[in-house]
């Protein structure tokens, strides 16, 4: 066979390929969109709010912001913190995103990169200014909001509380970093993962909202930098 031949059928079987052989396009499903956002400029789109605390116990201190990282650390991030008043305090930020298939079934994994001063093993007011202090990441097909129930701020989601997920959310560590010594703090960054994926159903308008935060048990003030948060996103395949 000649080098001409080869080429042709090679195109042949390329065509069959795409049209099926039979004259019908191949229908190729669209690629998942994933979620990505570095905070080395701006806060990209995410909106900050707080929750759990009674109308007399809130924060009036809370803030989100864009700032340079305290050295021995260089660049920008997102700074959020705000002082818990009432024995637990969910400081949040979430964002929509679309692109995704109506009504449709989706595993998401979190990767969320964080710059905190705080030690690790020391004691403080209610709990640990470190381990007490949980970062939580969750999805919904609904905005998670403030709302008051009974009278108490909390979010209109299952997301649990401190250191218990809910069904709209995973518990993905703490802020505690790897110094040791409870004195003088050392800004220290620390990645933090989903060790499973958390299973989220996108609206009728193929969109999902991502939430995230810092749920403090430490009555005090907290305050932490995301420099990044990723978000693996696959359709879930039933078996």
């Amino acid at each position: 066979m000649t080098i001409q031949k080869k080429l042709v059928l090679g195109m042949i079987g390329s065509a069959c390929l795409l049209a099926a052989c039979g004259g019908d396009t191949l229908e190729l499903e669209p690629p998942t969109p994933q979620i990505s956002t570095t905070f080395s400029g701006s806060a990209d789109g995410w909106q900050g709010a707080f929750a759990d605390y009674h109308p007399e116990t809130a924060p009036t201190d809370v803030v989100w912001e864009s700032r340079a990282l305290p050295a021995p650390l260089s660049g920008q991030a997102y700074y959020t913190g705000g002082t818990n008043r009432s024995d637990d305090l969910f400081i949040y930020n979430k964002k929509k995103f679309s692109g995704y298939a109506p009504s449709t079934s989706y595993l998401l994994r979190f990767e969320i990169e964080i710059a905190s001063n705080q030690s690790s093993g020391c004691v403080g007011v209610g709990g640990a200014p470190g381990e007490s202090v949980y970062v939580v990441a969750g999805a919904a097909p609904t905005e998670p909001k403030t709302v008051l129930n009974n009278g108490e701020y909390t979010v209109n989601l299952d997301r649990g509380n401190q250191a218990t997920p809910g069904t709209a959310s995973q518990v993905l560590g703490n802020v505690a970093n790897a110094v040791q010594n409870c004195g003088p703090q050392v800004w220290q960054t620390k990645v933090l993962k989903s060790t499973a994926p958390l299973a989220v159903t996108s609206n009728a308008s193929g969109e999902i909202w991502v939430f995230f935060g810092i749920d403090s048990g430490f009555e005090a003030k907290s305050t932490v930098f995301y420099k990044s948060i990723k978000v693996a996103v696959e359709p879930a395949r039933k078996p």
